[in-house]
């Protein structure tokens, strides 16, 4: 990332990438886990960007959220307790605390300078839902507390950064035999892996990495136009629901009184749907490939 003439360019590959203007910077600091920047544009306002990449924007920041928080909720029969690793803005429990029957949100988070500023400056992402009574955040990464945790929760999300630096963590075996461990027999594991026309063997590897931990495990999408690459891709994990086979009558009857810019039911169907080139690298995989060559 560079900030040169109020331009911040971010760059996924070192011959491609995609800039900002910076209308002007809100907060910048450096923690002693990454570099935290919010900065606004006139077309896209608030912008958060972690490690020098971009990490949402009060322009689209709801289809991402939506999209990583309603699958699973919508996926699962009846579930209470959620557990988010990473998420500090907190976009994640907004969309969360609109479900009654939830009973517990837990977040934890590595870096308490992220929430800070979050709180201080990014209003439309978290509605100040970190106030509902039902959610504790805890600060702490997230596989020291996996490492001690002994509750069981019906839904994880992984709402983490790329895989590089303290977020490597959270993409390896080790690691979601962890989030394993911690859900109920029902429970569903999801995590984003980034945009897959230009991070596809970085997605690849994360699956092969999950399926060998879960029964079920798979792929849904959404379109996020400030994610370089566009389309962005989710992996979903669980040892007893399968979300390819979820019950379309049941699905379509839960989802009433909507109050979401993004997701319905047709978006929820139609997410689980794959490029062929995707999809044909996800069969030499099944079917016992090992190499994940481009």
């Amino acid at each position: 990332m560079k900030i040169n003439n109020k331009i911040y360019i971010e760059k996924l590959h070192k011959n491609i990438g995609q800039f900002f203007n910076i209308d002007y910077i809100i907060y910048k600091k450096k923690t002693k886990f990454q570099n935290i920047l919010i900065f606004y544009n006139s077309l896209l306002g608030k912008i958060l960007s972690l490690n020098n990449i971009i990490q949402s924007t009060e322009y689209d920041e709801f289809i991402y959220h939506e999209m990583i928080t309603l699958i699973p909720i919508y996926s699962h029969p009846n579930p209470k307790k959620i557990l988010i690793i990473g998420g500090g803005d907190c976009g994640c429990i907004r969309e969360i605390i609109k479900f009654k029957n939830i009973k517990s949100i837990t977040l934890v988070e590595i870096d308490k300078e992220v929430l800070k500023c979050s709180k201080k400056y990014l209003f439309k992402h978290h509605k100040n839902s970190f106030k509902d009574k039902r959610v504790k955040i805890i600060i702490n990464d997230g596989y020291s507390f996996l490492k001690k945790n002994k509750k069981k929760f019906d839904i994880l999300i992984i709402d983490g950064t790329d895989p590089v630096g303290y977020g490597k963590n959270l993409y390896s075996k080790k690691f979601y035999k962890k989030c394993k461990n911690s859900l109920n027999s029902n429970g569903i594991l999801i995590t984003q892996s980034g945009t897959y026309m230009l991070q596809i063997k970085e997605a690849i590897n994360h699956y092969l990495n999950i399926k060998k931990i879960f029964k079920y495990s798979g792929f849904y999408q959404a379109s996020i136009p400030t994610y370089y690459g566009g389309n962005m891709l989710f992996i979903w994990s669980s040892n007893k629901i399968n979300l390819y086979n979820t019950n379309e009558h049941i699905l379509n009857k839960k989802i009433d009184n909507l109050d979401f810019k993004y997701y319905n039911f047709l978006i929820h169907k139609s997410s689980f749907i794959l490029p062929q080139y995707f999809i044909k690298k996800l069969n030499y995989i099944n079917n016992g490939e090992k190499n994940c060559k481009k």
